[in-house]
């Protein structure tokens, strides 16, 4: 997202990049109109702090995610990838009190889980009766969606596709244990800080 001369990197989660991505072009919205959620990212007490944005279609999805970032443990990071049930059923299984349900979804775990409940119980009517089908977040992302993605990036940050497409492959073969976008963003720079054209 460009703001005058301010370039701002939103994130959003997988389950949202990827319905975007297969939508068809003439059904796209464009401009995307992304209701937001502002953060700092990294420890109060020292190290880097960083400013980051979480971008969301809905403003109901964004209500939760911001009341689900609100339990001990789970920052944005993790929920942005734990998220891979609909919010209607999580928040369902909140209000049961179904902690095992909340186990099987990704990086959390048992103390979590009962954590999530404790917090949450008695909160999550509203998510509970809404109509979502879609989850947030999904599990993983094919090696082809994942380059797809990354060329596009890209080409937002004003690289050519031909170039974006050349700095794909080549961080792809070097690194084939990128799972995430932002995972082979972070390849990029660091190649680029360092000074070294071949990616």
């Amino acid at each position: 997202m460009r703001v005058n001369s301010l370039c701002y990197e939103v994130f959003v989660p997988s389950g949202i990049a990827s319905r975007l991505r297969q939508m068809p072009a003439n059904e796209r919205p464009n401009p995307v109109t992304l209701y937001t959620i502002y953060y700092i990212d990294g420890a109060m007490g020292g190290g880097h702090l960083t400013p980051k944005l979480v971008g969301f279609l809905d403003p109901l999805d964004r209500e939760f995610f911001e009341l689900f970032t609100t339990v001990p443990g789970v920052g944005f990071m993790k929920a942005l990838k734990c998220l891979v049930r609909p919010i209607n059923e999580i928040a369902l299984a909140i209000e049961h009190g179904d902690a095992a349900f909340l186990e099987e979804l990704p990086y959390v775990g048992k103390k979590t889980a009962e954590r999530i409940v404790t917090e949450l119980r008695g909160k999550m009517a509203k998510f509970a009766l809404a109509h979502t089908e879609e989850p947030l977040a999904i599990e993983r992302e094919s090696a082809s969606e994942l380059r797809q993605e990354a060329v596009q990036v890209l080409t937002q940050l004003e690289y050519s596709r031909g170039e974006a497409q050349r700095i794909v492959e080549a961080t792809f073969a070097k690194h084939k244990n990128l799972k995430t976008v932002e995972d082979f963003l972070r390849k990029v720079f660091e190649q680029q800080q360092s000074g070294n054209d071949e990616l």
